[in-house]
């Protein structure tokens, strides 16, 4: 089983999940990062820390894995062996969005729930807010 992190908190969620299948002696795991997560710093490391088996990611695209685990469907995931399971990894990650313009949820500039530029919850850098009273790094 190939197991494709993103980053850290990717691969926190892995582990919780992980002892479901990795525990079955015939199963062989490895891991791979991406690398096409923006908050990927520290990932490969902390892999390596835990001692899994970590190959680089241009060597697992070329092998062929019975199934491939991941908590994000980011990058060229697409690449890898199938069948692939992609489970969340922190609430609301594959929560349904409205698309019909003007709904909550919607995207589009100007609808309840849009991410606009400089918003709370927008995504460019700059725009992250922090709650009051709570200790930030």
């Amino acid at each position: 089983m190939l197991v494709v992190v993103h980053n850290i908190t990717a691969a926190t969620r892995i582990f919780d999940v992980l002892p479901l299948v990795a525990e079955d002696d015939r199963v062989s795991v490895v891991f791979t990062v991406i690398g096409s997560s923006a908050f990927d710093h520290g990932t490969h490391e902390f892999l390596v820390s835990r001692g899994v088996t970590v190959i680089p990611w241009e060597f697992a695209v070329g092998q062929d894995f019975d199934l491939t685990l991941a908590a994000s469907y980011g990058g060229d995931l697409h690449r890898t062996s199938l069948p692939r399971v992609i489970i969340p990894h922190g609430m609301g990650y594959n929560k349904y969005l409205a698309r019909e313009p003007g709904s909550q949820g919607a995207r589009e500039p100007g609808s309840q729930g849009a991410r606009e530029p400089g918003s709370q919850g927008a995504r460019e850098p700059g725009s992250f807010w922090l709650v009051p009273g709570v200790a930030h790094p």
